[in-house]
């Protein structure tokens, strides 16, 4: 089981347009629901949030611990509202998931090892994919897939899905067939190499 990353969050009873007030005091607002269960509203440090998610990555499966609750519970970012689009974040609704169904989510694919292809013939590591989508149980979902990429000894070979080895209790969905990675070779210059010539050669070419 991979080792979740942590956030604490706090009831909250600040609601609405009033939310505004939280930001000021570098509160993110925030709502937890799932399956079967009621929606909470929370409140989290807004720096502890981003830094949290920058480090785990936005995909990851989070342990949320909220104040006064003795369990913590095991949630995905399901929405994550940003300032103007693309600033800080204003908003976040977590899903919390039930630990005994299989859950349907993506996750990234990690490069290990380093490629014959890329070392001994000046070839060039393509990764076509960044993300697979797997299912399994919430507690079994790992932090990344790894991509083994010392199997690419040609400009031939290539890796696929389904040459992935996800860890136990992880189904991987995504088509086997697909491309993961590659190497091209170097590009050759066109026309050449112009050969040298001394500087009588050169003044005899010239007059021809």
């Amino acid at each position: 089981m991979a080792t979740r990353a942590t956030l604490t969050a706090a009831p909250r009873s600040i609601l609405g347009k009033q939310v505004k007030r939280l930001r000021q005091q570098g509160l993110l607002p925030a709502n937890v629901y799932g399956r079967g269960l009621e929606s909470l509203a929370l409140q989290l440090d807004a720096r502890e949030f981003l830094r949290t998610v920058r480090a785990a990555g936005v995909r990851s499966m989070f342990e949320l611990k909220v104040e006064g609750e003795s369990q913590p519970r095991y949630v995905l970012i399901r929405a994550l509202q940003r300032k103007g689009g693309t600033g800080d974040p204003i908003h976040v609704d977590f899903y919390q998931v039930d630990l005994n169904r299989p859950i349907l989510t993506n996750v990234p694919l990690r490069v290990v090892g380093e490629a014959p292809a890329v070392r001994d013939l000046a070839g060039t590591l393509l990764v076509a994919i960044e993300s697979v989508t797997v299912r399994c149980r919430p507690l079994d979902l790992p932090e990344a897939i790894e991509v083994d990429v010392s199997k690419l000894a040609s400009f031939d070979a290539t890796i696929t899905v389904g040459d992935l080895t996800p860890p136990p209790g992880v189904e991987v969905v995504t088509e086997p067939s697909t491309l993961v990675a590659t190497v091209s070779p170097p590009r050759l210059r066109l026309g050449g190499e112009t050969p040298a010539v001394d500087g009588a050669e050169g003044a005899e070419a010239a007059e021809e």
